[in-house]
């Protein structure tokens, strides 16, 4: 869980401290004033690092998946008398058996909000269907892209499926204003005098998403009315784990006969999530608070049920023709639609010995011809193809076989020695065909724990994640992370800054280190000339085990910037920079050693480009 407290808005930029109404800076007490900005002398920095947290009545949370999202909320009240007290909100109202909602979003022509969800595929239907849909914008499966984009900025572009490009951040920002409103309707329903502000929100990203992806979730709130002091973002698995650890407590108290040992004081477990877009493996343990602390750094892949929808249809492709499939998806776009539908939903229900089959306008089926080599495996019937038992196993295979590898990988880990339950969630762990090869390979040795409804606990957990915003206290650190800039000369922790080209390395924080968020990680004297008005130092990660001296853009991935705004010193001065994490951001506050003065701001994760249109 990342909480996310309200900073300093000055795009990487620290100024110096002050303290104003808006709690953006700090106010003058004192001393000096350096061009209407005023810098005040601090004994005690850590108070600095401080989240303010705002007080509220209820929690509301948003499971945004790469295939389907849904919402769940509980007032505080509620959380105290009984914390597995959630409330979820129906979505699809075309689907009342599901909670949840495909992550769908159609706009119109001219860019406007249309609808979300299984509305809007059903209309994106029935505009294909009139042949009125190629002047609409409709975004599906598109969250990936935060993952797969390893150049983030706040100004990416994402194309919908007609080949339309619009802002993401405007895309992400729609669904999840659409989502914030359904729920904030049915809290002010229920709750008289209710405010936007009273409400605590809670959004699930994957653990291995990159700083970038997540600030961009923050930003992508921020547009759709969530502010930053009412935000947390919460991990996939944290939130599943969370859940898990209340539903055993629940258990225990009630004298229920279950096997709540993996959740115990000292109990260390895995959480995989197997989501659509990606798969997320986190492994913790259980303290005497009650609290999780991560034992290892959390891992993953994009081998989520996707994966299988992808080489489903690219089978169909290879049978039915390419060319007979390009005219299809452009002549009959609903029909195209609606096999792919029906992918999803059988995909679902597989068992290991099952067959697929798939309904297919006839005037397609006319002309397949399937090839002699797929005989065996294919066959082409009236309306339909069916698709082998054992050409279903193959297609499962290579996404099953990588995350099966990966999981035995990680449980060989020194860190994972004592971990006793491997607890399955999301979607896809509904899969008949993934739960009988984690029991194959790793039952005799691990207890493995399939929740009832594996696709709603990391929803639930996220709830639980906003009433106890300190439920996770620490994490291990998945890159070093380090400063970037010309050294003249380096002296232990003191740096004199240089100005030739070639930029040192400098750690902040080490690949696999525990971090307490909000807590001071590290400090750097900085040496600067005379008459410097502005100390400009970069920041970047490596996945490297042993971090190269000098940064390359081969090894090394610039992650933002720390400009620090000074007085102009006369004579040459020291700055002690002081940084914390917190996971969407480094906290930074610059001291004046000869004064004591303090400068405060934030090196953010997402950087922006200039001259980008809306859409």
């Amino acid at each position: 869980m990342v909480p996310v407290g309200k900073v300093s808005p000055f795009n990487i930029k620290c100024e110096l401290l002050l303290q104003l109404d808006n709690d953006d800076v700090f106010r003058q007490t004192n001393e000096t004033d350096f061009d209407g900005i005023t810098a005040k002398a601090e004994s005690n920095i850590a108070s600095l690092f401080q989240t303010k947290k705002t007080p509220f009545v209820a929690v509301g949370a948003i499971d945004f998946g790469t295939t389907y999202s849904g919402c769940a909320f509980s007032t505080v009240q509620e959380f105290k008398t009984n914390p597995l007290k959630i409330d979820t909100l129906q979505l699809d109202i075309t689907n009342a058996s599901s909670f949840k909602t495909p992550t769908a979003l159609l706009l119109t022509p001219e860019g406007r909000f249309h609808s979300f969800g299984a509305t809007a595929e059903n209309e994106y239907v029935t505009l294909a269907q009139k042949e009125e849909a190629n002047s609409w914008y409709y975004f599906n499966r598109f969250k990936m892209q935060l993952y797969t984009n390893k150049e983030l900025t706040s100004n990416m572009v994402i194309k919908e499926v007609g080949g339309k490009t619009m802002k993401a951040m405007l895309v992400f920002a729609f669904c999840i204003e659409y989502i914030k409103d359904k729920v904030l309707s049915t809290l002010k329903n229920a709750i008289y005098g209710l405010d936007d502000n009273d409400v605590h929100w809670v959004i699930t990203v994957p653990a291995i998403w990159n700083d970038q992806a997540r600030k961009f979730m923050i930003e992508a709130s921020a547009k759709a009315g969530i502010e930053k002091e009412n935000l947390t973002l919460a991990l996939e698995p944290e939130c599943a784990a969370m859940y898990c650890r209340y539903l055993a407590m629940d258990k225990k108290e009630h004298g229920d006969n279950v096997e709540i040992k993996a959740f115990d004081e000292n109990a260390k477990f895995m959480v995989v999530d197997l989501g659509g877009g990606t798969i997320d493996i986190t492994m913790a343990e259980v303290l005497s608070t009650g609290q999780l602390r991560e034992i290892y750094n959390a891992t993953g892949g994009p081998w989520g049920g996707n994966y299988i929808n992808d080489q489903i249809i690219k089978t169909l492709k290879d049978v039915i023709g390419w060319e007979l499939i390009r005219n299809f998806q452009a002549d009959d776009y609903d029909d195209y639609l609606l096999m792919l539908r029906q992918v999803e939903q059988i995909k679902r229900g597989l068992d290991h010995n099952s067959e697929l089959t798939v309904s297919i306008p006839e005037k397609i089926l006319q002309n397949i011809k399937v090839k002699d080599s797929c005989v065996q495996y294919v066959q082409v019937k009236k309306k339909y193809i069916t698709l082998s038992a054992s050409l279903m196993q193959k297609i499962f295979s290579t996404s099953v076989d990588s995350m099966i590898k990966h999981v035995e990988n990680l449980l060989q880990k020194k860190e994972a020695c004592s971990v006793s339950t491997i607890l399955l969630v999301g979607g896809y762990s509904a899969s008949n065909i993934i739960q009988r090869a984690f029991r194959e390979k790793f039952d005799k040795k691990y207890k493995i724990i399939i929740p009832l409804t594996p696709d709603m606990i990391v929803l639930k957990g996220a709830v639980i994640a906003g009433h106890r915003v300190e439920a996770i206290v620490g994490r291990m650190a998945k890159y070093h992370y380090g400063l970037g800039f010309s050294a003249a000369a380096v002296s232990g922790r003191s740096i004199s800054i240089g100005d030739h080209d070639n930029k040192t390395f400098f750690s902040i924080i080490k690949k696999g280190q525990k971090i307490i968020v909000g807590e001071v990680v590290t400090q750097y004297e900085i040496v600067l000339k005379a008459k410097s008005t502005w100390a400009n130092l970069e920041m970047y990660t490596t996945k490297d085990d042993n971090p190269r001296t000098i940064i390359d853009m081969e090894h090394f991935t610039k992650i933002g910037n720390i400009s620090v705004k000074l007085p102009q010193f006369k004579r040459e001065s020291i700055l002690i920079l002081t940084i914390s994490y917190d996971e969407t951001e480094f906290k930074v506050v610059a001291t004046d050693k000869n004064t004591g003065r303090c400068f405060v701001g934030t090196c953010e994760f997402l950087e922006k480009e200039s001259n980008q249109n809306e859409y």
